[in-house]
């Protein structure tokens, strides 16, 4: 419990935002797979940065990456709009790469708790996996909650589905694979590190 409540307590942390709002905005474009992309956002980045902590993924956001970064994270965006359904591959899809990419340009803002975890990965694989996707449900909770709030109250889905809504989130998705594209998304974290920490 101490894990999930460490990732909601880093929720405004800048390091946390960079992942957050990504997801925020994939959720308000997904309209008819909202909790589809959200459960397998959190699953695919829970994953990758667990994956990057253990050693099975280090490759680098430089050079021919940072094409096909921006490329994804465009794409994700736009199957995401277009997923007929909550059950359907490309919602599960946009869901997974979107989360897979967000951890893996994700740098930690190491608690004791996540700490633990990436400290770990190589001597209790399962157990840390397992403890990373706790960590990112807490740190990915507005965006679950944003999935599951037309369920919840029915009166939102209303305006949730509305046009206005999913592109706010398009235009999220725009920047973030243009900040990508142009190779200024280290820039732009470097800030939100410095922005938090000088606060």
């Amino acid at each position: 419990m101490a894990t999930f409540f460490e990732g909601v307590g880093a929720i405004g942390v800048a390091c946390t935002l960079v992942m957050l709002v990504p997801a925020v905005a994939l959720v308000l474009v997904a309209r008819k797979a909202r909790l589809t992309v959200a459960l397998f956002y959190v699953m695919g980045a829970a994953l990758l940065t667990w994956a990057r902590a253990a050693g099975h993924w280090d490759v680098e956001l430089t050079g021919a990456a940072v094409p096909v970064a921006a490329v994804l994270a465009a794409g994700v965006f736009v199957i995401a709009y277009l997923a007929k359904g909550p059950v359907s591959l490309s919602a599960t899809g946009a869901g997974a790469v979107a989360g897979a990419l967000a951890g893996w340009l994700w740098q930690p803002c190491v608690g004791p708790k996540l700490g633990e975890i990436l400290n770990n990965t190589g001597t209790e694989a399962a157990r840390t996996l397992g403890l990373m996707l706790v960590y990112m449900v807490g740190a990915l909770l507005p965006a679950l909650l944003l999935a599951i709030l037309p369920h919840a109250l029915p009166a939102t889905k209303r305006f949730l589905d509305r046009l206005p809504v999913a592109a706010v989130g398009g235009a999220v998705g725009a920047a973030y694979a243009i900040t990508l594209a142009t190779g200024r998304y280290d820039d732009l974290v470097g800030e939100l590190y410095r922005i938090a920490t000088s606060a």
